[in-house]
């Protein structure tokens, strides 16, 4: 539960209770308990609130859900080699600019009357990894005051988003009245084709309830899923570590050595590419991206090489729409909360102490990737103005306002599952000692090939020819990048992937002597394969990454 958050127009910062609960699912028991049922009933009533808002009412929930994605503004309105939203990704603003969003979402919440002190919770998805999404984000009821509508399991579009981007054929355009989705379900419906394949998808899972536990089982396998790699009778079980689940990259980028590698994937993928120490950084982002795509359509299942659901596509699974799905909120909650624990490991909770390595990749708006008032070229810090959000004096936020959570803006973040990691005695350093024997880098893999997010699987196929997933990387994107022709240099993704001493040699058999193949394949919201849209010549290759020997 991300704690208080100030006003926009506040001189003081406005200190939380510390006794009130901040997690969804304590907020929850609280309420099913009866031991204290105001806190869920007051944020229920401040969504609602913000929801019946007309749509040009600044603090209405269709304005502030507005500012990630669409509806664009500035040259992303038409033109693809920009980015028609304010939310950044993939560089260094990312931490510090959904802070800022958060702030102004709990500021709008407040502004309910008789729901001022009311707190939004972060969704600790680390808490319960087997049934991990709270009831309150999926319930599409909630009794309260006569109403029964519950606010955070959906939104329906009081607006049209109109999406005219060159080349996208207003596929992603969404009409008024329509309502988001989750998986299992799908969401494409800017053409009547679209629509009508939806709807037939669609059809196949009309009970909610069927729904949520799918939902939960696959946010459940993104979030614990690891290689495993069976062996004949006789065999020693072999110790891999957990290289490829979620939570372990939540609690492996508590371990990023500075705040340009933890802060995005684009600074992550050079870290690991220029660093071949028997080490792997991840960034904060990496595992942010993988429950956009969970929850937004793409499957993950409890055992390895099942058949994914095809067609999936919610709200949160690409950038345009995922800021209307409520639940995105109380997600980024979580990150934001991972964001202070790893401040607070590292000590870099004062302004002035989050240092940018000037110059390094996903320190600059990238070829493609202009946004409004950022256009390509533009170099960031920690003084690049956060883009809508304004302070009291109607300056804009930059990220050195919003470095310290407690004397800058007035909250605490209660104790989640993220604290219990950092607290644990003689607990083992998660990226650090993986016992890696070689990496592996992704090469010709082209977000410009792939309309929306997509994610990257690794797969090997050990001694007997048996092919398994052994590592992923989720890619949260948009779907207009792909008419984007010029941008195509600059849209690379490299990930790095970690081979374990250890998994190599379950793979390699009892022998050690056999050869391992390994072969990427690309996960798209309707398809599985390896072969980009329209470019045969771009196929996803892999290269070897030497990690020097003791003595060198």
């Amino acid at each position: 539960m991300g704690g208080s958050v100030l006003y926009l127009l506040s001189l003081q910062p406005q200190l939380r209770d510390p006794h009130t609960p901040k997690i969804c699912a304590k907020v929850q028991r609280l309420y099913d308990s009866g031991e204290n049922r105001s806190i869920l009933e007051n944020l229920v009533r401040a969504w609602r609130g913000i929801k019946a808002l007309p749509p040009y009412h600044p603090n209405s929930f269709f304005c502030i859900a507005g500012f990630h994605g669409e509806p664009f503004r500035g040259p992303g309105v038409t033109d693809s080699k920009f980015w028609g939203g304010y939310c950044n990704h993939g560089n260094v603003l990312f931490p510090t600019w959904h802070r800022a969003y958060l702030l102004r979402l709990e500021n709008a919440l407040r502004s309910i009357p008789g729901c001022e002190n009311v707190t939004l919770p972060f969704w600790d998805e680390l808490l319960d990894v087997e049934h991990p999404v709270p009831t309150i984000l999926t319930s599409p009821t909630f009794d309260l005051d006569g109403d029964r509508i519950n606010p955070l399991y959906s939104y329906t579009l009081q607006e049209s988003l109109i999406e005219n981007v060159d080349n996208s054929n207003s596929r992603y355009t969404k009409k008024a009245g329509y309502e988001t989705v989750r998986y299992p379900l799908a969401g494409l419906v800017g053409t009547e084709e679209d629509e009508a394949n939806s709807e037939a998808h669609n059809e196949a899972y009309p009970d909610a309830e069927t729904n949520i536990k799918i939902l939960n089982q696959n946010v459940a396998a993104w979030l614990t899923e690891n290689v495993h790699i069976p062996l004949d009778d006789g065999v020693p079980p072999t110790d891999i570590p957990d290289i490829s689940s979620v939570s372990a990259r939540y609690r492996r980028c508590l371990e990023a050595p500075n705040y340009t590698v933890f802060s995005n994937t684009t600074s992550q993928a050079k870290w690991n590419e220029q660093h071949h120490e028997d080490s792997q950084v991840v960034s904060l982002e990496s595992p942010h991206n993988a429950i956009h795509l969970a929850v937004g359509g793409f499957y993950q299942k409890g055992i390895l090489n099942a058949n994914p659901i095809i067609d999936a596509n919610g709200d949160m699974g690409d950038n345009e729409t995922a800021s209307f799905d409520p639940i995105f909120y109380f997600h980024h909650c979580f990150i934001d909360y991972a964001f202070w624990k790893w401040q607070e490991y590292h000590k870099k909770t004062t302004p002035g102490s989050l240092e940018i390595m000037e110059g390094y990749d996903g320190t600059s708006i990238g070829e493609g990737e202009g946004m409004p008032y950022l256009p390509p070229g533009t170099q960031l810090d920690m003084k690049t103005s956060l883009y809508p959000f304004r302070k009291e004096n109607q300056t804009y936020y930059c990220s050195d306002d919003l470095v310290d959570i407690r004397s800058q803006l007035g909250y605490q973040y209660a104790h989640g599952s993220l604290d219990l990691v950092l607290s644990a005695p003689g607990r083992q350093r998660d990226g650090i000692n993986l016992g890696i024997s070689k990496r592996k880098r992704v090469t010709n893999v082209n977000r410009a090939h792939y309309p929306g997010s997509f994610v990257i699987r690794l797969f090997a196929k050990n001694y007997k020819g048996e092919e398994f997933e052994i590592d992923r990387e989720a890619i949260l994107s948009r779907r207009n990048i792909a008419g984007c022709a010029n941008c195509q240099n600059h849209l690379e993704v490299n990930p790095v992937f970690p081979i374990p001493a250890s998994l190599e040699a379950a793979l390699r058999g009892p022998q050690r002597d056999r050869p391992i193949k390994y072969s990427i394949k690309i996960h798209t919201h309707n398809s599985f394969n390896d072969n980009p849209v329209g470019s045969p010549r771009a196929s996803p290759a892999l290269e070897d990454l030497q990690i020097p020997s003791s003595d060198s």
